[in-house]
């Protein structure tokens, strides 16, 4: 490089380079042989792009292979010159692939696309989510019974939940179990799926309509009680608590309670 630009200057042109192909920076390279300056700037912008590609290959496997190597490398390529990378972490770039998928032809007439790669986004993010101290039968068993309404609860920072209308949970399982998936095919109503890890393993799985409220009413920091009241229109009176606390252990013996409960009347 010349050498009349300052460092920090001529870095700031070689990242736009980089982001965006601006080429202020050529002035800058030497031409010398073999290759001249703009092929050798090219080697760079190229291995960039590449692995941006690479990442998103890392992150969306079954789109990968849904769409095999070509395709999936064409789709990288056109989301990465209109994505630029603003993380400082390469492995949180990709964030925008599913919302591109589902508006970007070809891919957006295959709206099951989209809704898998919402899947595969969260995946990794449960992965990546930091651990927490998990709630067991054992220490809920040991709360006072008589302060059970006023119970509160926090969740493992991996929990998600998510709604698709399409079959792509069910793809996705055969994909990953190598034989063939179904045929795309869209319900009419959604369904949502509660996402989470547990000692270093991921796990997903439907919820029910009585499970989706009390969770989502949980999630949100309600109560016992409010979670109670918010099941009356669902379930007859006598039911309810019976299914409330079997709602809680199953959600102590999947890891997704964390310590500490909280306390605290409305």
């Amino acid at each position: 490089m010349n050498s009349g630009v300052p460092l920090r200057e001529l870095q700031q042109r070689f990242q736009a380079h980089l982001l965006s192909g601006d080429m202020r920076v050529l002035s800058e390279i030497l031409d010398a042989p073999p290759l001249p300056a703009a092929a050798r700037l090219e080697i760079y912008r190229a291995a960039y792009v590449n692995r941006l590609v690479e990442a998103l290959r890392s992150t969306y496997v079954k789109i990968h292979q849904i769409l095999g190597d070509d395709v999936f490398a064409a789709m990288a390529s056109a989301f990465v010159a209109s994505n630029a990378s603003t993380t400082r972490s390469i492995r949180w770039y990709g964030a925008q692939v599913p919302a591109f998928l589902a508006r970007t032809a070809p891919y957006s007439g295959q709206p099951l696309l989209a809704e898998l790669a919402r899947f595969e986004w969260a995946l990794a993010g449960v992965f990546d989510a930091a651990d927490g101290l998990a709630l067991t039968r054992t220490h809920i068993a040991q709360l006072d019974p008589a302060r059970w309404g006023e119970l509160r609860f926090r969740f493992h920072a991996s929990v998600r939940t998510l709604s698709f209308v399409w079959n792509s949970i069910a793809v996705w399982q055969a994909i990953d179990a190598a034989i063939e998936p179904p045929a795309p095919a869209r319900s009419e109503h959604a369904t949502t799926w509660l996402l989470w890890r547990h000692e270093l393993k991921n796990y997903f799985r439907s919820l029910d309509p009585v499970e989706l409220i009390a969770l989502t009413w949980a999630i949100d920091g309600a109560s016992v009680a409010v979670i109670c009241d918010e099941l009356r229109p669902r379930l007859a009176e006598a039911e309810i608590p019976a299914r409330a606390a079997s709602l809680i252990a199953a959600w102590a013996d999947a890891g997704i309670l964390v310590e500490p409960l909280i306390f605290q009347a409305e």
